[in-house]
């Protein structure tokens, strides 16, 4: 059981990389080569030692990722050539990551199941933050939309003032979403998760 829980989460972590080949081209080996690693000389372990090596494989994925989006080549190097020691990723209660960049802040995507379409901006998504001060519900609420102006959702209600300060015009910003399409495992029906990572450039 424990092994194909590790194959699922495997092929998981080959998704994420995929979505990011289009920035370094050495992702793809790297892929193949953590896979392989971890593949062939875990077999041998426990389920729990299988367990444990896969979520760590998958923080050290989020690592990779998130210096990606904040510009640290210094840790992306390190990641690359399994010479890291540093922080890694850990999850929040809602299924998203904290950042171990000062520059870079991960937060949900509230009402992404709300939105038409998003069944087409599933993996890696470039975005903009934008002010919706005519919203019926919330004047202070901020819309995500991608490049091409589709609505994928909102900044949570109660992070908006949080992510207003972080934007304001003199601090210049890049967004960038990530949306998983999920499966209900009691009635089987689909759903998005996404979060969006807002990177400072000052």
């Amino acid at each position: 059981m424990g092994i194909l829980v590790f194959i699922i989460i495997v092929c998981v972590i080959v998704m994420m990389f995929k979505s990011l080949a289009h920035q370094h081209n050495s992702h793809e080996d790297v892929q193949r080569e953590l896979a392989a690693k971890y593949t062939n000389q875990e077999q041998e372990k426990s389920d729990d030692d299988l367990l444990a090596n896969a979520r760590l494989l998958m923080r050290k994925t989020e690592a990779m990722i998130q210096a990606d989006l904040a510009g640290n080549q210094t840790v992306h190097d390190a990641i690359m050539s399994n010479n890291y020691s540093g922080p890694l990723p850990e999850r929040r209660d809602d299924g998203g990551w904290l950042s171990v960049f000062e520059n870079l802040r991960i937060l949900k995507i509230a009402g992404i199941n709300r939105r038409e379409g998003i069944d087409r901006y599933v993996g890696r998504v470039d975005c903009a933050l934008v002010p919706e001060p005519d919203n019926e519900f919330d004047p202070e609420a901020i819309k995500i939309v991608a490049d091409d102006r589709h609505h994928l959702g909102y900044i949570p209600a109660d992070q908006t003032a949080f992510v207003r300060s972080l934007t304001a015009e003199e601090f210049p910003y890049k967004a960038t979403a990530f949306i998983e399409e999920k499966k209900d495992e009691v009635d089987g029906h689909r759903f998005f998760v996404g979060y969006v990572y807002i990177k400072r450039l000052d």
